[in-house]
């Protein structure tokens, strides 16, 4: 397995992995959001085997105005659903840690539904410390609403 930048011809295959996670963009929309997504301060990865790709992580950086050093914020990470406990997740979050703790991030922040508890084990396996509260206000709940019919 590789972990390495995802490129345009890998967005097929990352709507079908956020598929998976709940989020139904199409090829079309992730197409649309390419270019933006790629020329912030973000970071795509991929993990691949001969099979083809099994994984992705976006990762965004963020500095805020009240303290002096940026962090970094997981948006988005998912497995194949057939192929999770493979060392794809490790190896993705590792990649991502390493590249947060080059930049010189602080930490890393993740966010997960409460209907992931196997995501939450692994998240805590890996090092990460639940620290609630965090409040949400959505612009466009049609889109949240249609989001959460695909989940369940």
């Amino acid at each position: 397995m590789i972990i390495r930048k995802a490129e345009p011809t890998d967005l097929p295959r990352i709507a079908e992995l956020f598929f998976q996670l709940g989020y139904p963009n199409t090829l079309e929309q992730l197409a649309q959001r390419w270019p933006a997504f790629h020329d912030r301060d973000a970071d795509c990865w991929i993990a691949e085997t001969p099979a083809g790709i099994i994984g992705v992580l976006t990762q965004n950086y963020v500095l805020p105005m009240s303290t002096t050093a940026q962090y970094a914020v997981v948006s988005a990470f998912v497995v194949d659903a057939a192929v999770r406990r493979s060392g794809a997740g490790s190896a993705l979050m590792r990649c991502a840690e390493q590249e947060a703790i080059r930049r010189g991030c602080s930490h890393t922040e993740l966010s997960s539904s409460m209907r992931r508890p196997q995501a939450h084990l692994f998240y805590e396996d890996y090092g990460f410390v639940e620290v609630p509260k965090r409040y949400v206000k959505d612009y466009f709940p049609r889109a949240r609403a249609h989001h959460q019919t695909t989940e369940q």
